[in-house]
Order: C-alpha cells, then structure tokens, then sequence
C-alpha cells in the first residue's frame, strides 16, 4: 500500500515537473519569412531570367554548371513591400 503510493505520488512529481518545464520553456512559432534580396539569373542576350536564387553561392554554382552554353549574368533584386503586403 505504502509502496503504490509513494509510488504514485513520485509518478505525479514526475510528470508534474515535465508540464511545468515544458510550459516555462517558451516555445517559440517560427513563421517563414520572405526572403529581401533575389537573386536572378540571366543570359546577357536573354530577356528573362533563366534562374531565380535566395542564396548567391546557389546562383553562382548554376552560372558555373551552364557556363559552356551560355553567357550568363547574376542580378540581385530587392523587395521592397511592406511584410503586411506579402
């Protein structure tokens, strides 16, 4: 009897203290964010982009894989909106 009860009560303590770390840690929501700069890439007698990056090393190893075919230029673009626009 005495057993089941510390034993129980040792089981609450517990589970107890994992609900209170886990409420007291602070989770946090991560909401994807639009990146501000893009890069585009386009061949110099192009007149639209053939690529679109976030990442400029990204762009740079496509100019680099295609660069036998084409004669390619990297463009970087801004946003400009407000995230409210988005």
């Amino acid at each position: 009897m005495i057993k089941k009860t510390f034993g129980a009560l040792y089981f609450l303590l517990l589970c107890g203290s994992w609900v209170c770390f886990l409420l007291l840690c602070g989770c946090t929501i991560l909401m994807p964010q639009h990146p501000n700069d893009v890069y585009y890439v386009i061949d110099v007698h192009g007149t639209e982009p053939d690529a679109e990056f976030i990442d400029i090393d990204d762009a740079h190893q496509y100019v680099e894989k295609y660069k036998e075919f084409h004669t390619y230029r990297i463009v970087k673009a801004q946003h400009y909106t407000h995230p409210s626009e988005n």
